[in-house]
């Protein structure tokens, strides 16, 4: 939020110098058209202001069909509810799909179907269920999970072909019920929670198929999460990438177990890397900014059209907001934000870490530094010089084109270093998978990495945060090895899974 000299200054703008009645007349944009205000200059709609949300639906689309688009099937797995409410009829319009019927065999969470048990002792239920997703379990260790992993079999198989499609379409629409169409971020996230659900449930089910010995059925479930993490990413909003990031995690936790209770055989394990190294690729964080820049555009072309009250984080009222958004300077405030998201781009553009984490530094500075602006403040007599109006609204608009940013921009460094975590993730999966693929043959793990070129692996991957060779160790009949994590420094393999936790990022695991 900006400070609250800036809705002092911007009350006073609107009550004092603009006051007078006006008659009403059809909106007309307070901004020109140009790639360093609107970023797009198309399309437009009825009233000559940027239509976002058909220019990010075109994008998000690309070449994507209802056979090819794995949403189209999630929807049938979800039902016509996925978040609890209605979508709009263009939803499914942008999908070229029917609406899936109200009634039908959809996905049944834990929630919905152990009622009883999370009205009881919630704590041992929630501690039962965390075991039979992280060790082998059977029937008579819950006969009830093995019953709702029963009731839910048409979804997950569902889930399991969705995932294996190309495509991820999640069209974005901001329409109330009443058809008004609203600030685009309002857009709701359809499919990240439920995605989450089938992630539980896959995870149930690969522990069962250990506990029944069924290896293949496990690893099959562990490349469905990956996949649909995958695919989750591609999605307009921040939230989704980091659901997406989630997964491909819980995914990797899950094989671990595998290469840890199931005794792969060397083939298993290494059809089971072929697959990692065959998933369609994460976008990088820079490509989701540009998701966030159209956000953040449209968000301001909605206050300079509607108010700025319509985003309820200004403490103004509604005819306060109306007076901001007639008097503001619109070019000036979408300049601004459009060089700071220049900026972002740029930052996370860079071609090595160490170069991306010290642009990101910078940029965190000057963001702390925004708030420093307020104390350049106009007076109040200067508010009733009308001669010097145009030069305050211009100030003023800048000002509040820092605040919208500060408002909306993500901690960057953060999801940058989420991003970062989870493809030395992956690349820690191709290479336990190999290590799994040694045992297997030799009943023993190697004395190092560049002993798995080239049966096992292609190549050994490096260090994804600093590029240089991992650290690996024979610890007796287990292993361990590690990346040098978020610092930048080897820790000597204290791992974020550790407690206390660590920084390093790689795989302990245990002698057989």
């Amino acid at each position: 939020m900006f400070p609250l000299q800036i809705v002092v200054l911007l009350a006073l703008l609107s009550g004092l110098v603009f006051a007078g009645p006006e008659e009403p007349k059809k909106p007309v944009p307070k901004f020109k058209i140009g790639k360093d205000t609107t970023f797009v200059d198309g399309p437009l709609d009825a009233d000559g202001y940027i239509d976002y949300e058909a220019a990010l639906n075109t994008v998000l689309k690309g070449k994507s069909t209802p056979d090819t688009n794995a949403v189209v099937l999630l929807l049938k797995c979800f039902g016509s509810k996925p978040e609890g409410k209605e979508l709009h009829p263009d939803f499914y319009k942008a999908l070229a799909v029917a609406a899936p019927p109200e009634k039908g065999e959809y996905l049944v969470t834990d929630h919905e179907f152990f009622r009883e048990e999370i009205r009881g002792d919630t704590a041992v239920f929630f501690e039962l269920e965390s075991r039979l997703r992280k060790q082998p379990w059977k029937l008579a260790d819950s006969p009830k999970h093995a019953k709702w992993l029963e009731r839910n079999e048409k979804p997950l198989a569902l889930a399991v072909e969705a995932s294996k499609r190309k495509d991820y379409h999640l069209p974005m629409i901001a329409r109330d019920k009443n058809d008004k169409r609203g600030a685009l971020i309002g857009a709701g996230i359809v499919c990240a929670q439920g995605c989450r659900h089938l992630a539980s449930m896959f995870l149930t089910r690969v522990m069962l198929n250990l506990g029944d010995g069924k290896t293949e059925k496990a690893f099959a479930d562990v490349q469905a999460i990956h996949r649909l993490g995958r695919l989750i990413t591609r999605g307009g909003f921040l939230v989704e990438y980091l659901v997406g990031i989630a997964l491909q995690v819980m995914a990797h936790d899950a094989e671990l177990s595998i290469f840890k209770y199931g005794m792969p055989t060397a083939e298993q394990a290494l059809a089971h890397q072929a697959e990692l190294v065959n998933l369609p690729p994460t976008p990088s964080v820079a490509e989701k900014m540009k998701f966030e820049r159209f956000l953040f555009l449209d968000s301001v072309q909605t206050s300079l059209r509607e108010g700025f009250d319509i985003l309820s984080f200004q403490k103004v009222d509604k005819a306060q907001g109306e007076a901001m958004a007639k008097n503001l300077d619109g070019d000036a405030i979408l300049r601004v934000g459009n060089s700071w998201y220049d900026r972002f781009e740029s930052a996370l553009n860079k071609p090595t870490r160490p170069e991306r984490v010290a642009a990101g530094v910078g940029i965190d500075k000057d963001l702390k530094a925004i708030d420093a602006l307020a104390d350049d403040q106009p007076s109040i007599h200067d508010l009733l010089d009308k001669a010097k109006v145009d030069k305050l609204s211009e100030k003023a608009s800048e000002k509040i084109g820092h605040a919208y940013v500060k408002l909306f921009i993500p901690a960057i460094q953060k999801v940058a270093d989420a991003a970062d975590r989870a493809e030395q993730v992956h690349r820690n999966g191709i290479v336990a998978t190999g290590l799994a693929a040694h045992f297997a043959d030799n009943g023993r793990y190697p004395d190092a990495l560049a002993d798995l070129v080239p049966k096992y692996l292609t190549k050994v991957p490096g260090d994804a945060f600093n590029e240089k060779p991992l650290t690996y160790r024979k610890t007796g009949k287990g292993y361990l090895f590690y990346s040098a994590g978020t610092n930048g420094i080897d820790d000597g393999g204290k791992l974020l899974t550790d407690e206390p936790r660590g920084d390093d990022v790689g795989v302990r695991m245990p002698g057989k």
